[in-house]
């Protein structure tokens, strides 16, 4: 609890969520076992949304390894942590460091930009794009009705490219609706001249609960937390996801994130002023 702040008395907001419990992320094992049989350095190369962090976060629980993320924790000497390594957020200033993980078992992750090291196996947006089973996997989750994700999947896969975190906004988005206008629904999407994107997240935002949205305005600043950090912070007393924007960890059970590839939209959407997220973050690390 923050000095001087008593239940009732929220620092932040008092998000409660809802007794359903949301889909999890999908099981991707031919990735996993690319990750598994290759040798030396394995690049991620993809832009935001491919499912990057989401695939270094399995493998990591998969082989109790380190997630260790550029863009959060800054330049780190890794070259000490024992066992795997998964690195986030890795940019073409990384290079040098990165070259010397030839001998590591590291899987490292980039958006678009080429960050030129020369790894033995390289993963890109193609490979990392669901196939159509894993667009109904989601969907079905995402809908809660296997028969009504049967019917429209096949749409969704050829409307989004299988593009993992447009499939899932997707999902929610038509989850809104009866099954019996699903598939209108979709029809009207593909006729829409702007980007899925720009339609879809503030559709889905504007649907959720008002305490919803305010945990996300609130957990997009952060890093990960546990239930007890969410206690701590007054944002919520019943902290889960809220799929697809807040995701649990595989590697840390307990602990939940929002990925990255979500942030900047999110932050654009539910803005929080400077002064509060500066308290925001001044109490985090307080209560870390």
């Amino acid at each position: 609890m923050l000095p001087g702040v008593g239940k009732g008395q929220p620092a932040f907001g008092s998000g409660r969520r809802s007794g359903r419990t949301p889909p999890r992320p999908i099981p991707r094992p031919g990735l996993l076992s690319r990750l598994d049989a290759a040798e030396g350095l394995v690049l991620l190369i993809a832009g935001p949304g491919a499912g990057k962090s989401t695939l270094l976060d399995a493998w990591a629980a998969t082989h109790t390894g380190v997630v260790i993320d550029l863009a959060e924790d800054g330049p780190r000497e890794w070259e000490p942590v024992a066992g795997p390594l998964a690195i986030d957020g890795v940019t073409p200033a990384d290079a040098p460091a990165l070259s010397r993980l030839s001998s590591r078992r590291a899987v490292v992750a980039a958006a678009t930009s080429d960050p030129g090291i020369a790894p033995a196996t390289r993963i890109t947006a193609r490979d990392l794009a669901f196939a159509e089973d894993e667009t109904y996997q989601v969907l079905s989750g995402a809908l809660a009705d296997a028969e009504s994700a049967d019917e429209i999947a096949p749409d969704l896969h050829l409307l989004t490219h299988g593009w993992p975190s447009l499939v899932a906004l997707a999902g929610a988005w038509l989850a809104q609706y009866p099954a019996t206008e699903r598939r209108d629904r979709l029809r009207g999407l593909a006729r829409m001249d702007e980007p899925l994107l720009d339609y879809l997240l503030p559709a889905v935002l504007a649907a959720l609960p008002a305490t919803d949205r305010d945990l996300l305005r609130r957990l997009t600043q952060l890093p990960p937390v546990d239930a007890r950090l969410a206690d701590r912070l007054d944002i919520t007393e019943d902290l889960a996801a809220v799929p697809p924007f807040v995701q649990p960890l595989a590697r840390r059970p307990g602990w939940y994130t929002i990925p990255d590839a979500w942030r900047p939209a999110l932050a654009r959407e539910l803005p929080l002023p400077a002064d509060e997220i500066a308290a925001l973050l001044s109490a985090y690390r307080s209560a870390m």
